[in-house]
This record gives C-alpha cells, structure tokens and sequence, in this order.
C-alpha cells in the first residue's frame, strides 16, 4: 500500500499520467462487488469498483483516486473507461453463461454532461452488450448543479435500458429531495444504517421508512455496508431483500465473481 509520502507525490502526476493510468491495464484494473439476495444468497448484481496499481508504490487508496481524479477534473475520462471495462466484463460474463447486471459509479456532474450517456450507449453498441446489463449508480457528495440536464440525461439512459441506483442514500445529499426530482430503480442504504442498526432505533425506524417507500414506489432496496452476521439479521427482519458488504462478499476478480456466480445460493 503507497504510503503517506508516496501518496503526496500521487497529487503531482497531472492530467497525461493519470489518463496514461487509465489505460494501463497493469495499473487500473476493476474488482466487482455482490450484490445478494438475503432469502437466496444469490448473486443477482455486482458493483464495478475501481483499483489503482502503482508500479513503484504499490496500491493506491480508492479515496486518494477519486481526489486525484477530481482535482484534475477528470471524471469523465474514468467514467468512460471504467464503461469499457464493464462492458467486456459483461460479455465475459455472458459468454461464461452468468449474466449478471453490473453497477457503473457516476456523480451527477459527470451524468449531466451528454457525451458520457452518449458514450455508454455507443460504446455499448460496439461492443455488442444490452444495457439491461448495466446499472448507473449516482454518488453525490456536492449539491447537483444542473438538475434539468442531469434528468435528461437519466431519462435516456433508462429509454435505453439502464437501471438506476441512488447510492448512500440516507448521506450527504443522497436525500429524500433527490428522490423527489429523479426517477430511479434501486435506492442504496448507506453502509451507516447496517453498522448501527442492530443498537439504533432511529436506524431501524429509518430503514423501515425506506423499505416502505420503496415498495410504494417499486424500488429495490440494497443495503450496504453489511459486514457480520447480526448485522445480516437485522436487515433480514426489517425486510430487506439484498444486501451488499463484506460479511456477504468482499470485492473480487471476475473470475471469482463467475465462480461465484454459479452457486445458486450460499
């Protein structure tokens, strides 16, 4: 792992090293998640989680990334490439006879701008994958700030076939008023509500409001963060229905991921 000097170095690389990086498969590769169904233990989804290889430092932290790429406003150069790679990933999949919908991470910054819809529809063309396969799970840590265009932009994206996710819900501004203004499929529960729900009323109390008005509203509901077995119990008595976190499977290769795939449940 790139230590404290190694990763202040990281911040100096600048725009050309770090889309070099993007294309060096020895540097950044994905590692996907599952994403369970409690009552099976199946597989029935998988997020696409991005990890950075350094050649000298080692692995870099997905936080230090994210800044990395945010500092030079690269965000759609890795949304772009991260599509690439999820949607060979999906043919992979498919070929092994394991298809499975696979989540792609995109801020509403990145959405919002017409050329990264565009070019997930495209590229999906050319690489012959139904965008049934693909998930968009929206991750906000700043206020949206082109909500007209970043409704555009998911309208197309589920015209064309995608799921979309709110992720973290319950955090930062993955709120009840981004639910009002988008149209989504699946709501994320933040990984807080699983860590403190089994000592927290106003957790559990919170969980069942969400589970509530996503059956309303014919939401699928994910929790996260779901990393011991009471924590798994807890979320299968208030009724959630798949889940997501390290007790039930830590991110993996996808290899793994298809070996996993063919259990039916665990």
């Amino acid at each position: 792992m790139a230590g404290q000097a190694e990763i202040e170095k990281i911040g100096q690389i600048g725009e050309r090293g770090v889309i070099d990086m993007l294309r060096d498969p020895s540097q950044f590769q994905l590692v996907f998640q599952p994403q369970i169904n409690l009552a099976t233990g199946g597989i029935e989804s998988a997020e696409a989680l991005s990890r950075w290889q350094h050649p000298a430092w080692g692995p870099v932290p997905t936080c230090r990334l994210i800044q990395v790429i945010s500092n030079l406003r690269l965000q759609s150069a890795l949304f772009q490439r991260v599509t690439e790679l999820v949607l060979e990933a999906s043919k992979v999949l498919s070929k092994a006879g394991t298809p499975l919908p696979l989540a792609i991470n995109a801020c509403a910054t990145t959405l919002a701008t017409p050329d990264n819809p565009d070019f997930l529809h495209d590229e999906a063309l050319r690489q012959g994958v139904e965008l049934s396969l693909v998930k968009i799970e929206l991750t906000e840590d700043a206020p949206v700030a082109d909500l007209r265009a970043l409704k555009t932009s998911l309208a197309c994206l589920k015209r064309w076939g995608c799921e979309i996710s709110m992720d973290d819900f319950g955090a930062g501004y993955a709120n009840l008023g981004m639910l009002i203004n988008l149209t989504i499929d699946e709501l994320k529960l933040d990984k807080a509500f699983a860590s403190s729900v089994a000592t927290s009323r106003v957790a559990r109390r919170s969980v069942r409001f969400a589970l509530a008005l996503a059956r309303e509203m014919g939401w699928r509901v994910i929790a996260e963060g779901i990393s011991c077995a009471a924590e798994l119990h807890m979320m299968r008595a208030l009724g959630c229905r798949h889940g997501q976190g390290f007790h039930l499977g830590r991110p993996m290769e996808l290899g793994q991921l298809i070996n996993r795939a063919r259990i039916p449940g665990r």
